[in-house]
Order: C-alpha cells, then structure tokens, then sequence
C-alpha cells in the first residue's frame, strides 16, 4: 500500500486494467495538444512502470481496499474453515423444546407423555425357569386370597336373586348370567336353593359343563335322554338315532307325548366354551331351550358371546340376562392345568401327567408287564445317564420343556410307523437329543425278562404310554428309534424306586 500512494494521481485513479488505463491516457493525451511526442513516450513508459510497480506490491501485499470493493459486488467471498479436512463436524444434540405455557391441558398431556426412545432388554422367555406342576401345587396351596371376603360378599349379593330367577323360570323364561368371574359356585348354590324347596319332590337337573375339552354332543344328549325317558343311559331305547338331532327329535317328542311331572332344569357352565361352539351343537341346545318343559340356566365367560348365535337360536333360547360378576378364579377346574397352558402359550409341550404321581396313578391301571417294562425302560435310562456324566439334570429339563420332539402317532393302532420329528432351534441341538435307549435293545431287553413275548405285545404296550405321554420317541441320524421318558433325573429316580417297591 505504501507503494501505491506514491503513484501520480491520473495512475491512483486508473482502474487495475491495463487497458483500461492506456485508453484513458489517450484520451486525456488527445485533449491536451501541446503535449509533444517526447512527453507522451516518456509519460507512456512512467505509465507502464507504474503498472508493473503497482502489479508487483498487490503480489506481495495483497489486494488494494478498491479492488476488494471491486471483486464483492462480483463474487462473494468465503470465510476459510479452521477445522481440517479430516475433521468430521460435530453434531450437537437437538434439546427438547420446552411446551408453551398457553398450551390447552390435553395437548400438554399429550406432549408430556410422548414416545419416548426405544429401550431393548436382553431377557427372553427361554431364559425363564418356569415352575413343574409340583411346585405349581404346593405354592397353590399355601397361598391365601386377600380378597376371599370381598368375593364372598358378592355371592351372598347374588344369592338374594334366586327367587326372582325362580320366578322368570315359572315364567317360561331361560336365564343367561354373564360377568367376570367363575359362577360354577353360584350355580350349584341356585341348584340346592332349586332342591330346597320342593324337597321331597325335588326337580331334575343337569349340570353341563362346558369347559371340558372332551365334551361331546352325544354324552350330553344321553344324559338329557335318560332324564327325559326316566331310566338310566344304558336302558335308552336304541330307537333314538344315531345321529344327534334325531336324538334330539326322540327327546322332544317323549318330553312332548309324555311331559314330565316338573320342568327338568339344564345348567349349562359356560355355554360359550371352544367344546359348544362347534356346529351344530349351538343349534341343538336352542331347539331343546325352546321346548316349555325344559329350563335351561347358562353361564357366559367371554364379552362378545351374542354374537355367537344367529337370530333364530337368540329367538328359541329366550333368556334374560343377569351381570353376576363375581370376580372368583377359573383355576384350576374351568381353565385345567395352569402349567400347561403357560408352556403352550410359550411354545413349550405341556405333559399331562403330574410327575411322579401321575405316572404312579397310570402304572396302577396298567397290567403288570407295563409296570414291569417301564421300570426296565426308566433303568436303562439312568443307567445311560451314569455312564455319560454330560448327561446332567439340567439336560433333562430340556426335555421336559423343550417343544423339539412332536410325537406323530403312528400308521396304525398297533402303533406302526410311529417316528418322531426332530428340529433344532437357534441352530444348536439340545444335549438331551441324544439320550434315549435305541428300540431294538429295550425289545430284546424286556423279551430276555420274559416281559413280553412278541413284538405286538411290545408295541401295543409302548403305545399305551405314548397315549399317556409318559414316554417320547424320535429317529436319530441312522434312523434308528429313540425311546426316552420327559421326565428329570429325580423323577425318574422317585419312579424307579416306586415301581421296585
């Protein structure tokens, strides 16, 4: 800069162009006619000093103020970034904005209980040591219900309506109680309430109950049908059909030919249970509601159960409905083993026998050479288990719960072509995959005992704890048959010591 304020004042007010300069100078040369040649060569060449002079300081010193000035109106300037090329930004973290203050209260209930950000827990339902049906049973009855007096005050509010359901049955009414809660005790309380006053002459009536898995159309028409026909199941006619709505048209015409002395009263447990859903059972207990000889008296357990029935069946049932809530447990009689349910809802096989008391009350029923051949099988088992220290408890509990072994039943009764189908989860094969007796050794083991002398015997015996699910079988690589107890070390230890006794 020092440098330029040296120049002549035409040269500081020339613009940075040398061109431009020249053509300025010519024409302020050209005004000025006393200039003589010398003067403008010797003005031409101070110009082109000055302009090299001028090139050279912005060189070194930098740009001028005026050429800045220039250049901005052309072409912004960027201020250079201190970090490196390397450097990656920092990423501040967006703070939460705090909510107005003039929000309306539901919008800031809302906002104050937004999503937050997703949380995962390493715990998995594998990892649950989940409880045996023993120990089911005797944390069950140490347990006491803290709310056994509420419930008993809302079956005692409950049982101050009997005489008006009495009154809706003399009016060929049908009753349908509903609400939370097991009512099996408050129907068998209405049922002696029923008994109590007629007591000599005491109505008839049939309890169903329809939580029972096994429950059939045929077993609960027989009953009706031996009511109906005043005599036991096993003298029915046979002229009843085969068929269960002829059943159902031989029991209405002899209650319509013969009526009976008083109605005979029905009480159905759980009416909308997956046993009467199916078709047509639903149809078949409308048509006998419908009948005026007939009562009926259901429970109802789920929210939407009208809409399991058309408008003709709602039409014949004809029932009133009362809200009996009384908040009493399903378990363990409506809902069956709570153990079981809880390893099916876990993708886990349910056995249905209660350990060692429960293969002891099966081996009771069985012959001899049942006992005599599961006491060989369970031996050999441990036997197994002592030679192969690997083979720990732990292993066994894998059995028990572990859903990798589906028993398919077999071809035939006899039990031929009985496999079983092995899977392997999380891609690992569990140790107790590979305990079990191969079925040729125990056959030839149980045969040298004189246990069974025929390979039918043998099979249809091992077929009768395949039902009882007391033994589970699968094909290992060779495919040979793999035959194995779902019970623990100890269990099978308690067994063996039962049936040795």
């Amino acid at each position: 800069m020092a440098a330029a304020a040296c120049i002549d004042p035409i040269v500081s007010n020339a613009d940075r162009s040398a061109r431009r300069k020249s053509a300025r100078a010519l024409t302020q040369r050209t005004a000025n006619e006393d200039l003589s040649e010398e003067n403008d060569l010797h003005e031409e060449d101070a110009l082109a000093k000055s302009i090299w002079d001028v090139e050279s300081s912005e060189e070194n010193d930098g740009p001028r103020e005026e050429d800045v000035e220039d250049d901005a109106a052309e072409e912004p300037i960027s201020t250079p970034s201190k970090r490196t090329p390397k450097q990656r930004p920092k990423v501040r973290r967006k703070r939460t904005p705090t909510p107005p203050q003039d929000l309306p209260p539901h919008e800031l209930y809302f906002f104050q209980n937004r999503a937050g950000n997703m949380k995962t827990s390493n715990n998995t339902l594998s990892s649950l040591s989940l409880l045996s049906h023993e120990q089911y049973h005797e944390q069950m009855k140490t347990y006491k219900d803290p709310h056994a007096s509420s419930t008993r005050v809302l079956h005692a509010l409950h049982s101050r309506s009997f005489p008006q359901w009495n009154f809706e049955f003399s009016q060929s009414f049908n009753i349908c109680l509903y609400g939370y809660g097991s009512k099996r005790h408050l129907v068998t309380s209405f049922a002696g309430h029923l008994h109590s006053l007629n007591p000599s002459t005491p109505p008839k009536i049939i309890v169903v109950n329809g939580y029972l898995p096994n429950l059939t159309i045929r077993q609960i028409l027989t009953i009706i049908a031996g009511v109906a026909f005043g005599s036991p199941p096993s003298s029915i006619p046979t002229k009843l059909g085969t068929q269960p709505r002829e059943i159902v048209t031989s029991i209405l015409t002899q209650i319509t030919t013969s009526p009976p002395s008083s109605p005979i009263h029905i009480f159905i447990n759980s009416l909308d249970a997956p046993p009467l859903r199916r078709a047509p059972i639903p149809s078949l207990l409308a048509l006998l509601a419908a009948n005026p000889h007939i009562r009926v008296l259901a429970t109802c357990d789920t929210p939407s159960f009208p809409l399991l029935w058309d408008a003709p069946s709602r039409e014949q049932y004809n029932f009133l409905f009362h809200d009996t809530t009384t908040y009493e447990s399903y378990a363990p009689v409506e809902v069956g083993s709570v153990v079981d349910e809880v390893n099916e809802l876990l993708g886990r096989s349910g056995r249905s026998i209660k350990g060692k008391e429960g293969v002891g009350f099966v081996l009771r029923s069985l012959p001899e050479n049942a006992r005599n051949l599961y006491r060989v099988l369970v031996a050999e088992l441990l036997a197994g288990m002592d030679e192969d220290p690997a083979h720990d408890h732990q292993e066994q509990d894998d059995i028990n719960d572990d859903d990798n072994f589906l028993v398919s039943r077999g071809q035939d009764e006899a039990g031929e072509g009985r496999g079983v189908q092995g899977s392997r989860r999380n891609g690992r094969a569990t140790a107790a995959a590979a305990a079990g007796i191969e079925y040729r050794s125990l056959y030839h083991k149980v045969v040298e005992d004189f246990i069974c002398t025929s390979e039918m015997a043998f099979r249809a015996l091992l077929q009768e704890f395949h039902d009882h699910r007391m033994i589970v079988s699968r094909r290992d690589a060779t495919g040979q048959e793999m035959l194995n107890v779902p019970f623990r070390r100890e269990e099978m230890e308690a067994i063996l010591e039962d049936l040795v006794s």
